[in-house]
């Protein structure tokens, strides 16, 4: 298991609390003294996770054997692979960039044509679904001002993780520490969240966190995140809207 110290020390204080805490929209002292109050619930919410373990944080990730054609991503069956098999067992699609450099997340894979296979990894990551029990409990009691924040830290304490097994893969990888990009699904990068049952299936993320998948593709526990994970030096965020400019 991770510490919830060391956890801590990934969580993004800028996302926690601008966008879930709602820290925004004011300067000054006024703004000084929210972030002064931000900071110390922040602590106290730490402390009080690391010392009750009212959620079990955690997270499984898995390397994937596989090539690109056109916009697509092949992959292939790891356990074949061992025997020297190469087996399609997956054919995910994405969308490609309109205009700009004209970009997809396949271009960050070796193609068919060149004969070798690249390989990528996949986490999924959850704050614990003891999250979404403590929220229930809030909500049920009439808390809801302390449910809204325990949800807001339950989400970047599930980012906070998918940045701890993105650093592992990192590692073992031998990459710099800022190399490659992970992108997670339900994103116009990356909008087809059935694939994500394929994930579930190639990290066993079911059965080692014990996590599942709503009709939608939605994942319980909801603080949860899944990504593909890319090594190639050039892989980053880019925008799929069209840029228009006036003359």
């Amino acid at each position: 298991p991770v510490r919830m110290q060391d956890l801590a020390t990934m969580l993004d204080k800028r996302e926690l609390f601008r966008l879930e805490w709602g820290v925004r929209g004011v300067k000054g002292k006024e703004q000084e003294q929210l972030l002064v109050e931000a900071e110390l619930r922040l602590q106290h919410m730490v402390d009080e996770l690391a010392r009750e373990r009212w959620t079990e944080p955690k997270g499984v990730y898995a390397y994937i054997p596989v090539q690109s054609q056109d916009n697509a991503i092949i992959v292939y069956d790891p356990e074949a692979m061992r025997h020297g098999e190469w087996v399609p067992r997956y054919r995910w699609e994405f969308p490609r960039q309109p205009g700009e450099n004209g970009l997809c997340l396949a271009d960050y894979v070796l193609d068919v044509s060149t004969g070798k296979m690249d390989v990528c990894a996949l986490h999924v990551v959850t704050a614990g679904e003891g999250a979404t029990r403590r929220f229930e409990e809030l909500q049920t009691a009439g808390e809801y001002t302390e449910a809204f924040y325990l949800h807001g830290f339950a989400v970047e304490i599930a980012e906070a993780m998918a940045h701890f097994t993105h650093g592992l893969v990192r590692k073992e990888l031998g990459l710099a520490p800022d190399q490659g990009q992970r992108y997670s699904w339900g994103y116009p990068i990356c909008p087809d969240n059935s694939q994500q049952a394929d994930v579930f299936d190639l990290t066993g993320a079911r059965e080692e966190l014990g996590m599942r998948l709503t009709d939608h593709f939605q994942m319980i526990p909801e603080e949860s995140t899944a990504a593909i994970i890319f090594h190639h030096p050039a892989a980053y965020y880019y925008t799929m809207r069209l840029q228009r400019w006036l003359d």
